[in-house]
């Protein structure tokens, strides 16, 4: 977590520095409780070089077996942009984390010169936190994010006068029986982006998802009314660019621990 926040950097780290993490929640991939964001956009022409820097990032906390975790997302609709997805248990966990990042850095003193060049591709950032409402998700404790491949987020402004029609179509609009495939998670933002901004988080196997899941989170949002914006994109899931729990990674271990690329 707050790997984005605090500018992880690449180094090569053979011995942890804290201790081992404690055991792990019954459905690490379900959603979580707490998340932060952080939307990136990178200055033309160094893609490639960011990338790069972004798997080295990966492998070393991979080697690390360091206790934070985030998934790592590139835009696929609307502007060209990396998405930081940090999951947590609590915000003090993320707090938590911060302080294992600390340390980190004031053990090697070079990752903040590593991490420098990241920010110097950085064109534009935004961080936000956000809580997760399990009385407006659907299968939110089954949803398994491990066997995900794409997201679709979808981003909803809520006019404050609104926000009972709001909630109240979320509530009665859901699938009363619905099946394992229909989940998705609904985020209250609490910092970073207007108030009453929700984030709807629909994890997909593949792009037949986006066919298949028309009808779900985006017919339960009636009505629109209630809104004063909305916006939905597609993001891919990058694995290699990305750092999770050996229990989240259980839950699909060819794809979270590929072979680095060369």
């Amino acid at each position: 977590m707050l790997k984005r926040t605090l500018a992880i950097a690449t180094v090569l780290l053979v011995t942890p520095l804290w201790p081992q993490t404690a055991a792990p929640t019954p459905n690490p991939a379900a959603a979580p409780k707490a998340l932060l964001l952080v939307y990136q956009q990178f200055l033309p022409g160094k893609g490639g070089t960011r990338q790069a820097l972004e798997r080295d990032i990966a492998g070393s906390f991979d080697r690390l077996a360091a206790p934070i975790s985030w998934i790592e997302l590139e835009s696929l609709t609307g502007p060209p942009q990396a998405l930081f997805v940090d999951p947590a248990n609590s915000f003090a966990e993320i707090d938590k984390a911060g302080a294992v990042l600390a340390q980190i850095y004031g053990t090697h003193p070079d990752l903040s010169q590593s991490q420098q060049q990241i920010e110097d591709l950085i064109a534009n950032s935004r961080t936000v936190t956000a809580v997760l409402r399990d009385d407006l998700s659907v299968n939110a404790s089954t949803l398994n994010l491990a066997k995900a491949r794409y997201l679709r987020v979808r981003i909803v402004q809520v006019r404050p006068e609104r926000e009972g029609d709001f909630v109240n179509a979320l509530k009665n609009n859901r699938p009363t029986n619905p099946t394992p495939t229909e989940s998705w998670a609904v985020y209250q933002v609490n910092a970073g982006l207007s108030d009453l901004t929700f984030f709807f988080l629909e994890p997909m196997r593949s792009m037949q998802g986006v066919d298949q899941g028309l009808s779900n989170a985006t017919q339960v949002l009636a009505p629109l009314a209630a809104t004063s914006s909305s916006e939905t994109n597609l993001y891919a899931i990058h694995p290699e660019m990305s750092h999770v729990s050996k229990e989240f990674a259980a839950g699909d271990p060819t794809f979270w621990m590929q072979a680095p690329t060369p």
